[in-house]
């Protein structure tokens, strides 16, 4: 179809009159708009939509007025979509963009760079109108097309004034509301408006942008001007927006922060154990130049100084924390290994726990060093690129002594707990005799050689390995039994979906796995009763073996579980194991009681070298007290009772005794005592030191008597949401000394591993694609992702 070129440019249909009146044609309409879809703001046509393209062009010249349809015919002559099946036009040089898709206000395309105006506000009288106090421009292209009242947040055309000052004169939200607003024109308030339909049906999602668009933006701009290019493109916020969503939106431009986003990165990288190099990889450059092309991507270097430096940053704070912390602070000890094959490298993990001054338990990583190293490692050599780590700076003296220097702990240091590998290592007793030389220890060093629990359940199992394996083959028989039939194991599969097992991961420890097969078989035999999977006398062997593994499974969850938990919980769960290897020693099956025996053994040495710790934190529970170890331990051993609940009080008073001496005094009083030593002509220089010592010896027994007061005070009834960090906050006042010690004894750790680490074979591991990193590095990323989780 033909049309005429020389249409008037004033051929096209206007708006609504302010009164809503139905539109009229001053002139006859063009030809052109059977090829245009107007679109309309306010009722009146800001722009046209090509029927082929879907491009939207302007309708709108200078102060407002028509700029005609010549610019349409142009675009009509020499559109490319015409005649062309819109599903089609994916594969063409032009993408199909679908009228929903498109936010009508940011597509609008001038027919010239003179269409766009640039200029200040404060240099168009048309907007120096008092007015312009009650409403927020909205720019499209760099020219008001709308104004938002500040108050109501409605929109309204931008065309004339009068319109605007009769709404501020009948609005209702306007009476005690600030007018957010600057001198000149210029408005740069937080956009808060909502979009309402006030514009078009196509401007209701609650989603336009609005921007002022620099005219390196539009087609055919060659001037090479950069003036604009930091002109940015806001968004108005969503009806159905989150409210922290939307306070984050501001109107303000502000320009690409690089050095936040390298911190984003950086804390990203670290919290997931990605690998430094993500930040050169092909795919990550791509998708950062996406976002948006002015950013600069960070190398792996960059990545490896901004962890370091985020970790001086958290251990600052860390460091800050602990030391407005309890009065000291108690450490467990783990191996790491890389992820991977055989590790030719192994890991100390130092972790502090302590009970901070809101009295919220604590668990943090401070220290992560080469326990130890192959001396001949090429390859460590070559992938760390720094010479292999010296004998003399690994180990667990050297590991531990430095955390304890660099932390300041050596005056905070409580207890230590470890695991066994850590505990055999030569240096561990050579570092507990420095640290008792130095007066660092409570207690004479008792509380110092803490064995980890779980480690503790692994040695009292290994007792029993000969008749688990044999157990083993018979589990093995019987997962072979189910699969030969598709029915039985339908049926094997669905006891274990109805019971809910949590089924152990590849790597998890030996007799978890036998423990995890021994449920699955039992809750069959309670489905499917029959004996010929399993006999009746090889159940006797299958059941109490099952509920001693049931116990250590347990107790390992409870104690090493992610969560933390006070020491006054670890008595009870200790106590369960002890419970049932005495339940289960009386069974019929000889094999069987004989396997208890040994394991009863092996608990009993773990009892005798851990009783003190794990009771003491028990008479700091209000609910127990002394009376609660004095029955427990009277029905467990008799006449041999006496000499338990003797030592666990005289610990206690012990302890509380060095709780009301501060902890510098001791060394002040040897002092003393070396200057009164000094005779000045025959006498001494003090002669009030008797008085000294009279008025020390009467301050302690009045000390005293806060322990003796809390031990002869009413238990408090027990209550499954009872909080002993609230209790002894609360309580603070009654017993100042008292609550001190307890914020230390309740925080002592159970177990030196934890989460999923604890029933894992090789232990806690770190990513493999760090391990390769300097030891130095290494120990930022795992002590920062400790610290942000």
């Amino acid at each position: 179809m033909e049309y005429d070129e020389h249409d008037s440019d004033d051929d096209m249909p206007l708006g609504l009159d302010s009164d809503g009146a139905a539109s009229r044609f001053r002139k006859k309409r063009s030809k052109v708009w059977e090829e245009y879809t107007p679109i309309y703001i306010n009722g009146v046509i800001q722009s046209a939509e090509c029927r082929y393209c879907h491009t939207l062009m302007s309708c709108k010249g200078a102060e407002g007025r028509s700029n005609g349809t010549s610019h349409l015919w142009r675009h009509h002559k020499n559109c490319r979509a015409k005649g062309v099946d819109p599903s089609e036009l994916q594969d063409t040089s032009i993408p199909y963009v679908g009228v929903n898709d498109i936010d009508p206000l940011n597509m609008i395309l001038p027919e010239s760079l003179d269409d766009i105006n640039y200029g200040n506000l404060s240099e168009n009288s048309k907007y120096r109108s008092k007015v312009w106090m009650d409403f927020t421009p909205v720019y499209v292209e760099g020219r008001i097309q709308g104004a938002d009242c500040v108050h109501c947040h409605k929109r309204f055309s931008a065309e004339g004034r009068s319109h605007l000052n009769r709404h501020t004169q009948t609005c209702s939200a306007r009476v005690g509301t600030s007018v957010n607003y600057q001198k000149g024109g210029v408005f740069l308030s937080s956009v808060q408006s909502r979009v309402k339909d006030d514009l078009s049906p196509a401007l209701t999602n609650g989603k336009v942008q609005i921007a002022e668009y620099a005219s390196r933006l539009l087609k055919g701009n060659s001037s090479g001007d950069e003036t604009h290019q930091n002109q940015h493109i806001l968004a108005l916020p969503a009806d159905n927006m989150a409210p922290a969503e939307r306070s984050n939106l501001s109107a303000h431009t502000r320009k690409l922060d690089q050095e936040a986003s390298y911190q984003d990165l950086t804390r990203m990288i670290v919290m997931h154990g990605y690998p430094l190099s993500i930040v050169e990889h092909d795919e990550m450059k791509r998708f950062a130049k996406g976002l948006n092309p002015l950013f600069n991507m960070a190398s792996s270097l960059d990545m490896e100084e901004y962890s370091t430096l985020l970790f001086q940053k958290e251990k600052s704070d860390l460091k800050e924390k602990i030391a407005l912390s309890s009065r000291r602070v108690s450490l467990s000890a783990s191996v790491w290994v890389p992820q991977g094959a055989e590790p030719t490298i192994k890991y100390l993990c130092l972790t502090a726990h302590f009970i901070d001054a809101d009295w919220k338990l604590q668990r943090r990583i401070i220290k992560f060093g080469v326990f130890r190293s192959s001396p001949s490692d090429l390859e460590r050599m070559i992938h760390h690129k720094e010479a292999c780590v010296l004998e003399s700076d690994i180990g667990t003296y050297n590991v531990i002594w430095e955390a304890i220097r660099d932390w300041n702990l050596d005056r905070k240091l409580f207890c230590l707990t470890s695991v066994s590998e850590i505990r055999n290592d030569e240096s561990f007793s050579k570092l507990k005799d420095m640290l008792m030389q130095r007066n660092c220890l409570t207690i004479r060093g008792q509380l110092y050689n803490i064995a980890c629990v779980d480690d503790m359940l692994d040695s009292i199992v290994s007792k029993g390995q000969h008749m688990l394996y044999v157990v083993g083959d018979l589990l093995d028989r019987f997962i072979q039994a189910c699969a030969s039939s598709s029915l039985t194991q339908q049926q094997l599969l669905e006891v274990v979906t109805h019971v809910g097992l949590k089924c152990p991961h590849e790597d998890a420890k030996w007799w978890h796995r036998i423990y995890f097969r021994l449920e699955v078989l039992l809750h069959f035999k309670k489905a499917v009763p029959s004996e010929e999977l399993v006999t009746v006398e090889e159940m006797k062997i299958v059941e109490p073996i099952c509920r001693i593994l049931r116990v250590f499974y347990r107790v390992i969850e409870v104690t090493s579980g992610s969560v933390c938990l006070t020491a006054n919980m670890y008595f009870h769960e200790v106590w369960k194991v002890r419970t049932i290897l005495q339940e289960e020693a009386s069974t019929e099956h000889s094999d069987v009681a004989s396997m208890v025996r040994e394991m009863q053994e092996a608990f009993n040495e773990y009892w005798q070298n851990s009783y003190l710790w794990l009771s003491v934190p028990i008479v700091l529970d209000p609910r127990f007290k002394i009376t609660f170890i004095d029955f427990r331990l009277k029905r467990a051993f008799g006449a041999d009772a006496a000499k338990y609940v003797n030592d666990v009080t005289e610990i206690t008073r012990e302890l509380f005794h060095e709780y009301c001496t501060p902890t510098d005094q001791s060394n002040i009083q040897t002092s003393n005592c070396q200057a009164h030593d000094v005779e000045i002509d025959g006498f001494d220089s003090d002669s009030l030191e008797d008085w000294d010592q009279h008025l020390t010896a009467q301050t302690r027994n009045q000390l005293l008597s806060e322990l003796d007061n809390y031990l002869e005070d009413g238990l408090v009834p027990r209550k499954d949401d009872f909080d002993i960090l609230n209790w002894w906050m609360s309580h603070s006042a009654k017993y100042p000394t008292l609550s001190i010690m307890a914020q230390d004894v309740l925080a002592m750790p159970s177990s030196a591993v934890h989460g999923q680490a604890a029933f894992s074979s090789g232990g806690p591991v770190i990513p493999k694609k760090w391990s390769r990193l300097n030891i130095k590095t290494i120990e930022a990323l795992v002590c920062t992702r400790d610290w942000i989780r």
